[in-house]
């Protein structure tokens, strides 16, 4: 049976947040995006956003919790990802759970092996690593994704060929996932609050996702977009044969990469290597 989250999480509200800090003397550390969700109503409709009963979910910075607490209380098995040692050490004290596995370092230099091949990942994105953190998600390649971050970033999973947001976000998540806007949170949706609205995005694996590793498709778009203003010729200057590649998939020798699709890139990759 599935198990209900809570309507009105405690940790998820401005009043536990204010007072979990205070008690420990600390402030929100700016350097590290920590701007905590305060708004437990939309973490609660996000949380149910995927089925999570008995799943493993991959957290990044659970902070003090707020959505780590929800997690749980769906039923899944959650590995949560805190640089902060602060942090870290309250959650150990404070949050303790059978089923939360709490990991002390950068999210972008921990060693995820310890992860089945099918777990979600889940997170308040930090907006000062966004972009990075988005990329090693991709390249861990989970099943399901459930992510808040910045609304211009959240923009770049759907931005269409030809776009100025156009790059390898939009040309690699299309292959792999069917993503969908879930909505927006207001800066006083957060303690303390940004300057920016937010957006929560959902990715679900695509049963015809390929089977090159989003890795190395994630390296080989932005190498198409290097210099975006100069031709997909010049940025791929060492592929012998390039031109000969291009004409039989029916584009021309001056296309840029900022024209190729998602499926256009996969093809255009796959003769490369084959």
């Amino acid at each position: 049976m599935r198990r209900t989250c809570y309507i009105h999480p405690m940790r998820a509200s401005k009043t536990f947040v204010q007072a979990a800090l205070s008690a420990q003397g600390h402030a929100p550390n700016k350097n590290l995006g920590q701007n905590f969700c305060v708004d437990g109503e939309k973490l609660t409709a996000f949380v149910g956003a995927l089925p999570l009963d008995g799943q493993t979910v991959l957290e990044i910075g659970p902070g003090l919790g707020g959505l780590t607490e929800l997690l749980l209380t769906a039923g899944a098995r959650v590995y949560a990802v805190e640089k902060d040692p602060r942090l870290y050490a309250f959650l150990k004290e404070d949050l303790q759970h059978p089923n939360l596995t709490l990991i002390l370092g950068d999210c972008l230099k921990t060693d995820y092996r310890f992860l089945p091949g099918d777990f979600i990942a889940v997170g308040n994105l930090p907006y000062c690593i966004t972009a990075d953190a988005v990329n090693m998600l991709l390249s861990l390649a989970p099943k399901g994704m459930l992510l808040m971050l910045q609304q211009e970033a959240a923009e770049r999973f759907f931005a269409e060929p030809g776009q100025k947001i156009y790059g390898p976000t939009a040309m690699v998540t299309g292959l792999y996932y069917t993503p969908s806007r879930l909505g927006t949170l207001p800066p006083e949706a957060y303690y303390p609050a940004p300057t920016v609205t937010s957006a929560l995005v959902r990715l679900v694996r695509r049963a015809d996702a390929p089977t090159e590793a989003p890795k190395e498709l994630l390296k080989f778009a932005a190498a198409c977009l290097r210099m975006r203003r100069k031709t997909l010729y010049n940025n791929l200057t060492n592929v012998p044969g390039l031109t000969d590649m291009l004409a039989q998939m029916g584009l021309s020798p001056s296309v840029r990469g900022e024209a190729l699709t998602g499926e256009q890139l996969l093809e255009l990759y796959r003769r490369i290597h084959s």
